[in-house]
């Protein structure tokens, strides 16, 4: 007797996911709990670092060991704002990291966590964001070493973790090794998971994929939502981190807050902006330990979970912070009212200058020399590589693009959020990835064709960079990315207020190596290197100064001998374009200072 044929129904039923979509128990648990569970002290613990960052993990940590004195070692990209509570609390004994201080809207340094550094309350490895993800996919492929192009030839080279070794294949190279980093536990935050713990990131992606593959016990996970796992597999391009790696995943909307988060279109998720007034009234709480205290006792402490902090925000506050983050709302920021004050401006200033004849650096770089690649570092640099990519792209035609560290490449920046990881630029992004990809990669790697351009906070006349340490030993930010891209970049310019304190003849402290930086544009003028040392090739004019008057001037608040180049030449005024759009791309005026009226061409 033949068998029954099967329809096509049966067949469907016999090849079909399973209803439910998950198996065995649900690893969806409240967030204080789920650290109750999977946190010990004496941990190392490692604070994921990308679009979605984990800030409702490290306010949840601080409530759960508050008083216990837990000596938690912690690994993170960077370490801002709320998380200074991780030194006052006393949670952290130990601090893995590439940036610690404030980032937004301003990159700058936290007295807290200084104080708690430099008194050695707290140790500090400092790291570069490359070389941290470096180390923890060294620790996520079960490598006894990464292989690394940055930090040699800096301060950071003294570090343990990092040797150099002969090239084991015979080309005479010395190659730069890392050691693996495993963290005991990784809190990432995503947009959405299903209750198995299939996570689905927020692009770009940083190195928070890689770095739930280092941790040996796995990750603690908060999510904007619980999905179905219909929702997971619709949109499995953006599942970074499988089930199988996650311990618990807790259900915590505006888990990144007071940064903001991405979500791609389609996957219902809402997005927010980052809340500018809880930043600046953070920074202000950290100016002063006993300020800082009460904002952690009444926003930390004073509540009962991440829901009752959500509570204590507000829906109006929070239904703003989600309205800000829809395709056109920038454009409120630019009210008609705003626009013609802006137009109106007569003038402008030195610093302005800077930013327009750094930006004219880097059409130059691209121009001339064929760089494809521009990476835009923070604050002052970030308006001039905006600017720059912009003119080339909108009036030369030329397909320059925009890269920044954490994973964008090919973006626009819009107007009003100067912020380097501004959520509102990233709907134009070509490409969203990550740190090794950016960093490793577009930056660095056999194909690279960057021009560079990052801030300095001391620079000596090889180039050579401090972010990380003053003369008499006390803390200041760290690298962030600033080592990788120096050392990997085929080209740098760097970026700075000019005052003898930071063109110093010799550093306390090499953050990033100085080889290939080729430029530094300073409010007084443009240094180009000469026989490996920076000459002055161009002035920035000053009003009721002589040409001599302004040498001169130059002179005395530059830290190293003063080398006037031959090709010598006065920086043409901006043109008022250009400074319109650096005025709407810093609307806020957290870089800038065009506020003062000012006579026309006049600077100062």
């Amino acid at each position: 007797m033949s068998a029954r044929p099967m329809d096509r129904e049966a067949l469907r039923a016999m090849f079909a996911e399973p209803a439910d979509g998950h198996f065995g128990r649900s690893k969806v648990m409240p967030l204080d709990d789920a650290i109750r569970a999977h946190v010990e002290p004496g941990m190392m613990l490692h604070f994921a670092y990308s679009e979605g960052r984990p800030m409702a993990a490290s306010n949840a940590l601080v409530r759960v060991f508050a008083g216990r004195d837990p000596g938690f070692t912690i690994v993170s990209a960077g370490l801002v704002a709320n998380q200074a509570s991780l030194v006052t609390e006393r949670i952290a004994k130990r601090l893995i990291v590439s940036f610690v201080g404030e980032n937004y809207p301003t990159p700058g340094p936290n007295r807290l966590f200084q104080k708690a550094i430099d008194s050695g309350d707290v140790e500090v490895e400092n790291h570069s964001l490359l070389v941290l993800s470096q180390r923890l996919a060294a620790g996520a492929y079960g490598f006894p070493f990464a292989p690394t192009r940055s930090w040699g030839g800096s301060s950071l080279a003294e570090n343990d973790c990092y040797a150099e070794i002969d090239d084991p294949f015979g080309t005479g190279q010395k190659i730069g090794v890392v050691k693996p980093l495993i963290p005991d536990v990784t809190f990432v935050h995503g947009l959405a998971a299903d209750t198995d713990g299939n996570i689905i990131l927020s692009p770009p992606f940083g190195e928070g994929d890689i770095s739930a593959f280092a941790a040996s016990k796995g990750v603690v996970a908060t999510v904007e939502r619980i999905v179905s796992t219909d929702v997971v597999r619709r949109h499995a391009h953006l599942v970074k981190i499988p089930a199988y790696r996650v311990l618990s995943v807790s259900e915590a909307p505006f888990g990144c807050h007071p940064f903001a988060i991405y979500s791609p279109a389609g996957l219902g998720v809402p997005a927010y902006v980052e809340d500018f007034q809880a930043f600046a009234e953070i920074r202000a709480a950290s100016k002063k330990p006993e300020l800082f205290d009460q904002w952690v006792r009444e926003w930390i402490l004073g509540v009962d979970s991440h829901e009752d902090y959500v509570a204590k925000l507000g829906v109006d506050r929070l239904d703003a912070l989600r309205g800000r983050a829809s395709a056109d709302a920038w454009m409120d920021d630019v009210s008609p009212a705003t626009l013609k004050r802006l137009t109106e401006i007569e003038g402008h200033d030195s610093r302005e200058l800077m930013v327009v004849e750094a930006a004219r650096a880097v059409e130059a770089k691209v121009r001339d020399e064929g760089r494809t690649i521009v990476e835009a570092g923070v604050g002052l640099a970030n308006l001039a590589a905006w600017l720059a990519v912009t003119k080339l792209q909108h009036e030369d035609g030329i397909p320059a693009e925009l890269v920044a560290e954490i994973g964008l490449y090919g973006y626009m920046p819009k107007a009003g959020e100067p912020f380097i990881f501004s959520n509102r630029n990233l709907p134009t992004c070509k490409s969203m990835t990550g740190v090794e990809a950016v960093l490793g990669l577009y930056i660095a790697g056999r194909h690279n064709n960057c021009i560079a351009i990052i801030g300095a906070g001391q620079i000596d006349n090889a180039g050579n960079i401090n972010s990380t340490q003053t003369g008499d030993g006390r803390f200041l930010l760290g690298s962030g990315g600033a080592n990788d891209i120096t050392s990997g970049a085929a080209d740098t310019i760097a970026v700075t207020q000019q005052s003898r304190h930071r063109l110093v003849d010799k550093l306390p402290y090499v953050t990033s190596p100085g080889k290939n930086v080729s430029t530094l544009v300073t409010d007084l003028g443009v240094y180009e290197k000469e026989a490996g040392r920076f000459a002055l090739t161009r002035y920035i004019p000053v009003a009721g100064q002589t040409k001599d008057e302004t040498i001169e001037h130059i002179r005395s608040e530059c830290g190293w001998d003063l080398v006037v180049s031959d090709r010598l030449t006065a920086a043409e005024p901006p043109r008022r374009e250009d400074l319109l759009k650096l005025r709407l791309f810093d609307i806020r005026n957290d870089f800038l200072d065009y506020s003062a009226e000012r006579a026309e061409g006049a600077t100062r």
